[in-house]
């Protein structure tokens, strides 16, 4: 392997490196706008985890997010790295990784279902919240929704 191959995939991560940057920047101005339309600062949207935290205040209950990063912490920390050993352990620890990932899912899909709530959309506007959120933010920041206060408190739903 030659210099220039080298030279290609740093070019690569570069590039992966600086559209991530990009995608970013979109998504705290997105939510820099939302968190005002929520009467919240709007800096506190810069900051990474941070802004879920605070957001979920608003939209859903704080202690959901809470464990969804304590979830990905142990998952990165002490589940992916047993899970790669091999052996029975390795196995049964690549299940746990497993279950957790799934757990991520489901308590980021409801996170997006309850901050569509909170502005008045339904479940096609939380499905493009999970999956393009940089976009679905601008729209919510830019666009006319209003905040119409955290629904899932008000809704006295639980699940």
């Amino acid at each position: 392997m030659g210099a220039t191959f080298f030279a290609a995939i740093a070019a690569f991560a570069v590039g992966i490196i600086c559209f991530s940057a990009i995608i970013y920047i979109i998504s705290v101005i997105g939510m820099f706008k939302i968190f005002e339309k929520c009467g919240l600062e709007g800096w506190k949207a810069i900051i990474p985890f941070y802004n879920d935290y605070v957001f979920s205040e608003k939209v859903w209950v704080p202690k959901y997010v809470l464990y969804f990063w304590i979830a990905w912490i142990v998952n990165l920390v002490i589940v992916s790295p047993i899970s790669h050993s091999g052996g029975f352990i390795g196995i049964l620890f690549s299940l746990v990784g497993f279950i957790l990932w799934l757990f991520f899912i489901v308590v980021r899909g409801r996170f997006c279902y309850w901050i569509a709530k909170s502005f008045g959309y339904d479940v096609g506007f939380a499905v493009g919240l999970f999956f393009l959120p940089f976009v679905f933010y601008l729209i919510l920041g830019f666009g006319d929704a209003q905040y119409r206060g955290n629904a899932f408190l008000e809704s006295g739903s639980q699940y």
